[in-house]
């Protein structure tokens, strides 16, 4: 009986978890992160046309690092909202919160340290090494 219960609760938990397999991928897209002069790539996953996941890396002037995060569509508003943390490392952890235009996918973006600025769309990705190399600087200060 045991195993009969055991069993029922991991079919039940097996069906209730969200199906990733469907998620669409929608390509590398950039985004040039100002004044701080950031490149955030992320492989962006269609998950049902209202919920999006995001993997990606953020490009600095000599480093790069992992960004992960998630995007909507908001329906009553008619922009997308994206959230991502960016781990620079043992230096810094930031939260961000950015809106975009659906037409342009230019926005604006604020992390939970202050800063704040332009998100301007770069495009698709890979991005090219000299584009990447002229966008990274020169860098302004990010508080902490």
């Amino acid at each position: 009986m045991r195993i009969k219960i055991i069993l029922y609760l991991y079919l039940l938990v097996f069906i209730s978890l969200p199906n990733v397999t469907s998620a669409e991928s929608l390509g590398i897209h950039c985004w040039l992160q100002s004044p701080v002069n950031q490149i955030l790539c992320f492989e962006v996953n269609d998950i049902n046309g209202k919920y999006y996941s995001l993997i990606g890396e953020d490009i600095g002037e000599k480093d790069r690092y992992p960004v992960s995060g998630s995007a909507l569509f908001d329906e009553n508003n008619q922009i997308y909202r994206l959230e991502f943390t960016q781990n620079q490392g043992n230096i810094n952890v930031f939260e961000n919160a950015i809106t975009l235009n659906t037409t342009t996918l230019n926005g604006n973006w604020t992390d939970d340290s202050g800063n704040e600025g332009e998100f301007q769309y770069l495009g698709t990705g890979p991005l090219d090494p000299d584009q990447i190399k002229t966008l990274t600087k020169p860098r302004a200060k990010r508080k902490k």
